[in-house]
């Protein structure tokens, strides 16, 4: 039997390595990403949706709607690439019929920029848009200082002249004798 000319490549990774495990979710797809794209793309057609609303809603064809952003030149280099993308979202059944319904519907369809599909892109965005973000770490109490001060206490003081609140016991109601 004939020798081998080349000879075995060992193998750069060993079979016992450690690999962590991926994140839940698609990779490369960040809701928080999606959800900011969706509000940024809300604002643009907030200003732009009377100039390039109508010619976007009556385009068939790419070349329409890549026009239309001819009209607001300094968003074209940024939409006309979903061009694509945005007639299949125009064309989509549920598609709404009020100006402000369609922008928000575009902008959150188009959030994703064709990574998932334009639904669950929208779905991205409703998911997102409904968490909290901002939590009440510390509770303040409003005061009266005889400083003539009355709002928020500031650490458990009066933020004019500094005097530290005394706590008084919770009364039930008048003081007997």
């Amino acid at each position: 039997m004939p020798k081998r000319k080349k000879t075995v490549k060992k193998a750069n990774k060993a079979l016992d390595s450690f690999s962590p495990k991926r994140g839940r979710g698609r990779p490369g797809v960040l809701k928080s990403e999606i959800r900011n794209r969706s509000y940024n793309y809300r604002l643009i057609f907030s200003h732009t949706w009377e100039v390039v609303g109508d010619a976007l809603l009556r385009s068939k064809v790419e070349e329409d709607v890549i026009r239309a952003f001819d009209l607001t030149p300094g968003y074209k280099p940024e939409f006309s690439p979903l061009a694509s993308l945005i007639l299949e979202v125009l064309s989509d059944p549920k598609f709404p019929k009020r100006p402000e319904p369609q922008r928000n519907f575009l902008a959150d369809s188009l959030a994703a920029l064709g990574a998932v599909s334009p639904r669950r892109s929208r779905d991205i965005c409703q998911q997102e848009w409904k968490k909290k973000e901002h939590y009440i770490i510390r509770q303040d109490y409003y005061i009266e200082c005889t400083c003539s001060y009355e709002g928020p206490a500031l650490h458990g003081r009066c933020p004019n002249c500094g005097t530290a609140i005394i706590s008084v016991p919770f009364m039930a109601g008048p003081q007997r004798p």
